[in-house]
């Protein structure tokens, strides 16, 4: 049956994820009923639109009962569910590509959501549900967080819930001139907010030349805070496309010129990436560097989207062991063929 479904797969991809996603509403109905529709959705990070069209279909098939206090699944339904359980394991759990990435990669921790965050809206915020659920397992008192700044990690701040202790949360780096939602400050910002911690803002540009560098770095209220990012328990990232970020920098156009012939694909606090991960550029930032990065004790990198495979896969050739990667299916799969292969040739 397997074989079956692998064909299926190829010939019709869309009819296995219909399947698929109906299987896990009935499996979750079987764990948790009775269910509403609304805590259904939360559980399965859906939204209830998609989520009402699967519910009528199973309740056609008598797969499952509608009550008021929430729905069940009948015996119907429990016999489907255990006929389809061995062989929906292959495109339901993601946790055996995420441990095999790990192993291939040496990070310590891969966290996979389904879909393709370039593609979907839906793989997007479920980045941020994943990494906001993650970094919220982490906190303890007295922590201290820094941030840097993004779309990827953007997203986690309004999934952060509040916490019985106080929190630190302080920018990673400057500003990059981009939309203020985007910006570390204003992250970090939102996160204290949706936790009912504290954070400091670090009012300086990204990047900067030597002599202004040293100089705001001897301004003791800019110290401070640059103290206390380095001292940050935790450090959340994202990870750029080389090409996007040199823009967002608006890096003159020799350096762009230099990344390009020198093939940079990732970015990450300022350092630029070619595809075997070598180091091709490093910009003068204000903030946390590469290199105080290395012995934090939880290290979250969040990315996702099909169109930064190269961009991630060269930031984890120099990632430290102990980070953990928030990803999409549509990244994971093509790391994994990406390191097999490097593994295989070496």
């Amino acid at each position: 049956m397997d074989q079956v479904f692998a064909v299926q797969q190829r010939l019709v991809p869309d009819l296995i994820e219909k399947m698929q996603r109906r299987f896990n509403v009935l499996s979750m109905i079987h764990l948790a009923q009775p269910i509403g529709r609304r805590a259904l959705a939360e559980r399965l990070h859906q939204t209830e639109r998609i989520l009402r069209s699967d519910v009528e279909s199973l309740k056609a098939e008598h797969l499952i009962d509608i009550h008021p206090k929430g729905m069940t699944i009948t015996s119907e339904g429990l016999e489907v569910l255990s006929l389809l359980a061995r062989h929906m394991e292959v495109y339901n759990d993601l946790s055996a590509l995420a441990t095999e990435i790990s192993k291939l990669t040496g990070i310590s921790k891969l966290i996979v959501v389904k879909g393709d965050a370039d593609e979907s809206q839906e793989t997007s915020i479920n980045l941020g549900v994943e990494a906001g659920r993650y970094l919220q397992s982490l906190l303890r008192p007295d922590m201290k967080v820094t941030v840097t700044g993004g779309s990827s990690t953007a997203s986690m701040a309004s999934h952060l819930a509040q916490v019985p202790f106080d929190v630190t949360f302080t920018p990673a780096r400057g500003g990059l001139g981009e939309d203020m939602i985007h910006q570390a400050n204003f992250i970090v910002a939102k996160m204290a907010e949706s936790t009912g911690g504290c954070y400091e803002s670090l009012y300086v540009p990204d990047q900067v030349s030597e002599q202004t560098y040293q100089n705001l770095i001897e301004e003791p209220s800019i110290r401070s805070v640059l103290d206390q990012i380095k001292s940050a328990d935790i450090v959340v990232h994202g990870i750029g496309n080389a090409a996007k970020m040199a823009v967002r920098r608006k890096t003159d156009s020799a350096v762009q010129k230099l990344l390009l012939e020198n093939e940079a694909v990732g970015e990450a606090f300022g350092y630029y990436f070619d595809k075997k991960g070598n180091i091709v550029y490093k910009v003068r930032t204000i903030g946390l560097q590469l290199e105080d990065v290395i012995n934090k004790e939880h290290i979250i990198a969040v990315a996702g989207g099909s169109s930064k495979v190269d961009a991630i896969a060269a930031y984890l050739k120099n990632a430290p062991e102990q980070t953990t990667l928030i990803t999409d299916e549509a990244v994971a799969k093509q790391l994994l063929k990406a390191f097999a292969f490097d593994n295989n040739i070496n």
